[in-house]
């Protein structure tokens, strides 16, 4: 009895042909202080399949059209608050503050206190649809990410499948 679920996918293309499977993934740490407003600068490079990840400008470029896992984690100093924003080619997706939910907050008129707290992570996790050229990087809005030679701070992304429909 041949028993298919209604939602797996089926292989297409001639038998043994050999699958095409693009290597696109990256994660990238922060090693030096990044205290200043701006796009984060992931510069210690840890994996980049396919070199679509700029160190030198904290940017992934997507190469395929597809599904990407993309993740950060924003590590803060202590006591000190993290306001970042995950951007797909400049427009806001998601965001993180380490001091919790804020109506009042980006959105509608950015924070200019810094109240401490004890707590400083930030993490984004999301799956995105992504076409050829896309970018995506995290932006600091405020607050002192950690850095370290061990990652504290760290921006990774990978493809998950080709030929995504938004």
């Amino acid at each position: 009895m041949d028993v298919t679920h209604p939602f797996s996918v089926q292989p297409t293309g001639l038998v043994g042909e050999a699958a095409r499977v693009p290597r696109v993934s990256f994660s990238a740490a922060l090693t030096y202080p990044q205290v200043d407003p701006g796009t984060v600068v992931f510069d210690k490079v840890l994996v980049n399949d396919g070199s679509y990840y700029d160190p030198y400008t904290g940017i992934f470029t997507a190469p395929y059209d597809g599904r990407y896992f993309i993740s950060a984690i924003l590590t803060g100093h202590k006591n000190e608050k993290v306001e970042a924003v995950l951007s797909k080619s400049n427009v806001a997706i998601a965001r993180v503050d380490s001091a919790g939910y804020q109506p009042e907050g980006l959105e509608y008129k950015p924070m200019v206190e810094n109240k401490p707290n004890t707590g400083s992570l930030g993490i984004f996790n999301i799956i995105l649809p992504l076409k050829v050229g896309d970018t995506v990087c995290v932006d600091l809005v405020m607050g002192k990410l950690a850095h370290s030679d061990e990652p504290l701070t760290v921006f990774s992304a990978t493809l998950l499948y080709e030929g995504a429909e938004e």
